[in-house]
């Protein structure tokens, strides 16, 4: 059984404000950290969005959106936001930068979003390797090719459950 959507997202809040924390106690930034944090661990889930729509166009349902029906329908994951090559590119930004703004934005965003993806894997029960987004164009981004075995069983009994064949 899947986790509410209220609680993972709440997780993720959470997360989020605990990197701006960090990033604010490092580098004495707190607007640039806790926005970077926000950016970084929480909106990047609008993502989501772009899922839904190369799925279903423009005929919104908020009911098929929370339910992530999108990777039933075409079988896919984009979730172009979602990815280990960020937090890579941010923490060598990081190191490369010298603005104490630059590098507290660059923190604060890597870890966001670091957190946001391991309690994704944790909550999704995922591989970690399926938040590549250059896996996941390897793959041409089909799910069948990212995703375990066992949670390729699970879609589809739930994607005919759903009746999206």
């Amino acid at each position: 059984m899947s986790i509410p959507l209220y609680i993972h997202l709440s997780i993720h809040l959470l997360l989020s404000l605990l990197a701006g924390a960090i990033a604010w106690r490092i580098w004495k930034k707190p607007l640039l950290s806790l926005s970077g944090a926000i950016l970084g661990g929480f909106l990047i889930d609008l993502d989501h969005f772009i899922d839904y729509f190369l799925a279903f166009g423009w005929n919104f349902n908020y009911f098929y959106f929370i339910k992530g029906y999108e990777f039933l329908k075409t079988d896919k994951m984009y979730i172009f936001f979602h990815g280990w090559e960020y937090v890579f590119v941010l923490l060598m930004l990081l190191l490369i930068l010298k603005n104490k703004n630059a590098k507290s934005l660059c923190l604060a965003l890597a870890l966001a979003l670091f957190f946001h993806l391991v309690s994704d894997v944790f909550m999704d029960k995922v591989s970690p390797k399926s938040y590549f987004v250059i896996l996941r164009a390897e793959k041409n981004f089909d799910l069948k090719k990212i995703v375990t075995p066992e949670h390729w069983e699970k879609h589809l009994k739930y994607k005919k459950k759903i009746n999206f064949e």
